[in-house]
């Protein structure tokens, strides 16, 4: 499948069939377009949730010169995804990393669903035949191992378990180690949100075709879920000390005040139909 964004995609059909790709393209990932325009050369990426490859893809062959760390427990996915690399002809600047992040350091069992996106960790212990054991860390830990002082990206989507990679991931965040999150939306994330707000970070939307970010001020269910530009699945958290330079000159920022940011400038109130 040759994606919008660029890099082609491999999948084994049906177990990796990705119907919300298909259907909508990509729609249902806005960030796609707002990295595009605020992209650096060189940044480095993380991809927790890696899966067989979208968004590793699109970091290596759209943004320039960017290197990725992708992290996914799932050896079917894990054998897919190196084989998208290859393909794409950017194994080089992804590495691939067969493991699993959460809150704690342990030996796991990650169990492969039959749609391999919804594959999940479990139980140590269970005697599953279709599961396999995989080695769990912190990203706080993984990211000392590896010497990653600075990320320029991090995305988290783990079918649901997102809560605990990002408790796992706060001390790198309260340093400010993490420009850029791309957060899968979760009903159950909303308290680590506004603990990472609470760490100097701001979350938003994006709109591809205002090419404008709206703020997200208030981390209740309707102030989050409400404003999202459906069919997007993923959420923005922007460290508030790189916003101005990463913005300036390239999109808008409507904030919760009803004030339009240009380039980190406040320029007035928003322009007619911003919210629609």
């Amino acid at each position: 499948m040759h994606l919008r964004s660029g890099p082609i995609l491999e999948f084994d059909y049906p177990d990796q069939f990705p119907p919300t790709l298909m259907m909508f393209g990509d729609l249902i990932d806005p960030e796609f377009s707002f990295l595009r325009q605020v992209a650096r050369p060189g940044w480095r990426v993380v991809d927790v949730g890696a899966a067989i490859g979208q968004f590793s893809l699109f970091a290596a062959t759209c943004l320039p010169g960017a290197s990725v760390d992708a992290f996914e427990p799932s050896s079917a996915n894990v054998e897919t995804l190196n084989r998208n690399l290859v393909r794409n002809r950017v194994e080089g600047r992804v590495r691939v990393h067969r493991a699993a992040l959460s809150n704690r350091k342990e030996t796991a069992r990650f169990a492969t669903a039959p749609k391999t996106w919804m594959s999940q960790l479990v139980a140590p212990d269970s005697g599953d035949a279709g599961t396999e054991e995989v080695a769990v860390d912190t990203l706080d830990a993984t990211l000392d191992q590896l010497e990653l002082d600075h990320v320029d990206v991090l995305k988290i989507n783990v079918a649901g378990f997102e809560p605990a990679v990002m408790e796992g991931a706060m001390r790198s965040l309260r340093a400010g180690r993490v420009d850029i999150l791309v957060l899968l939306l979760g009903l159950p994330s909303l308290p680590h949100y506004a603990a990472i707000a609470a760490l100097g970070y701001r979350f938003f939307y994006y709109h591809p075709a205002k090419r404008m970010l709206f703020e997200v001020g208030q981390f209740d269910a309707d102030s989050v879920l409400g404003h999202r530009p459906w069919p997007a699945r993923h959420i923005l958290a922007i460290r508030d000390a790189a916003v101005a330079g990463l913005i300036a000159g390239r999109v808008e920022l409507f904030s919760p005040r009803g004030e339009v940011v240009m380039g980190g400038e406040l320029t007035g109130p928003p322009p007619n139909g911003a919210m629609d």
